[in-house]
């Protein structure tokens, strides 16, 4: 009882007992919110970070990422778009006044009361109040089936008699929550229609600094930076996705993407370059900067790997300044990406003519058409303008990983390897490609 009369002291002298401070630092009333304080970022960021089943699953499996899967269960069984952003939205309350367990929460009738004025205003402040019982009892419906197999999944057990019908195979792997939060908000803002603003942006280096290619549902833009900093600042809303490496191995024990990434392409391995360790890019010197990865990678490095020290250090140097990029931007390989859009229905098909041939060049064109319908668009305002011409292998690597970026944010990611380490300075040593299983290609 003393115990209790504490807690109740230290709260009665708490400035903040009426509201909660939010990500987007909104002071946030539960007991009494209002429209203006609703945020999906909070909501997305919030719920990428809160456990499912009370944190007793055998690893991190968050409140997000279960609403991603409903939300993509519900477009898998050809719900409406207001079906699936009820999924990814039904737990959205959970953001602000967290959740209890089943047995708790039936002895707390004020809980109940809260939540469903919360879930309504939420619901109501995403066009979603006029909700019918048919669509309520879909999503439902969706969340039971999900919260099956996540038991299966995460503890080999079976919660119900009768094994529900599932339309997918979901992922219930182990995600970077950033990941899960970027992905939260780009479905809820392809669902709204509210992606105006720039979403997928693919990178890539060029001798006049770095190139982008941006796209979004209605629209495309190609631009030159200088530096990765003025880039990142027009596109910061932005999936961002380079072809550079970043997460830098500074032992023996770090384990990049390489390695895998050359298997998936075969007789295309050479274009996979090794990675330098982080201690040997803060090097100017050739030699020494050769010599100290030979000690602590045991491997030398080639003259294109040291070429490219400037681009590579420059993210580096970027991301340890703006922590909130870290693994906000993430690494691909355009030639691993041609191949897994090039699936044959079981295996990734790499594309072995060179891409500065004219053949190999129409080929990625030609594949990148098939998912993104302004590719033909894009190819003429290449080929017309001189300048974008003599870059045009940057561009359309830039547009490949654009696309991959847009497929993934719609459908998921997958990475090499499939579960990647971080290095000294937090940062995933990954190549991310899209989930394709789901995605039907355009005829």
């Amino acid at each position: 009882m003393r115990i209790i009369n504490i807690i109740k002291l230290i709260w009665s002298e708490d400035t903040m007992s009426d509201y909660i401070l939010t990500y987007s630092k909104i002071k946030f009333n539960p007991l009494e919110p209002v429209f203006e304080d609703i945020n999906i970022k909070d909501i997305a960021h919030a719920l990428s970070l809160m456990t499912r089943a009370n944190g007793h699953f055998k690893h991190f499996y968050s409140v997000g990422q279960h609403s991603i899967n409903c939300c993509k269960e519900a477009k898998k069984r050809g719900y409406s778009k207001r079906i699936q952003l009820g999924c990814l939205l039904h737990d959205a309350s959970e953001s602000y006044i967290s959740d209890l367990t089943r047995p708790v929460k039936q002895n707390f009738r004020e809980y109940f009361v809260i939540e469903e004025k919360l879930q309504g205003l939420i619901f109501q402040t995403f066009g979603l109040e006029d909700l019918s019982e048919y669509e309520i009892k879909k999503i439902k419906d969706i969340d039971d089936s999900l919260l099956y197999y996540e038991f299966q999944a995460l503890m080999g057990e079976r919660i119900f008699e009768k094994t529900p019908y599932i339309a997918m195979e979901h992922d219930f792997s182990l995600k970077d929550f950033k990941i899960v939060e970027n992905e939260f908000i780009y479905i809820y803002r392809f669902l709204t229609r509210n992606n105006r603003v720039y979403s997928s942006v693919g990178i890539d280096g060029c001798k006049k600094g770095w190139v982008a290619v941006s796209i979004t549902d209605d629209d495309f833009e190609i631009k030159i930076f200088d530096n990765i900093e003025s880039l990142c600042s027009r596109y910061k809303e932005s999936n961002l996705i380079i072809d550079m490496p970043i997460g830098l191995p500074e032992n023996i024990s770090d384990i990049r993407p390489e390695k895998e990434a050359r298997k998936i392409l075969g007789t295309r391995s050479c274009c996979v370059f090794n990675t330098p360790c982080r201690q040997a890019v803060y090097e100017d010197d050739y030699d020494k900067a050769n010599k100290i990865n030979k000690e602590i990678l045991e491997k030398g490095l080639t003259m294109q790997s040291f070429s490219i020290f400037n681009k590579i250090k420059e993210i580096d140097e970027f991301l340890n300044k703006n922590p909130n990029y870290k693994n906000k931007i993430v690494e691909s390989h355009p030639e691993v990406c041609f191949a897994m859009l090039n699936f044959d229905g079981k295996n990734p098909v790499p594309i072995i003519e060179n891409k500065k041939s004219k053949e190999g060049m129409n080929k990625r064109l030609d594949l990148l058409s098939k998912y993104y319908d302004k590719t033909e668009e894009i190819k003429s305002i290449i080929f017309s303008n001189p300048t974008l011409k003599n870059m045009k292998d940057d561009i359309v690597d830039a547009l490949c990983l654009a696309v991959i970026g847009k497929l993934g944010l719609e459908n998921g990611f997958k990475t090499i390897p499939e579960n990647p380490m971080k290095d000294n300075k937090n940062i995933i040593m990954q190549m991310v490609y899209a989930d394709l299983d789901y995605f039907e290609i355009a005829d």
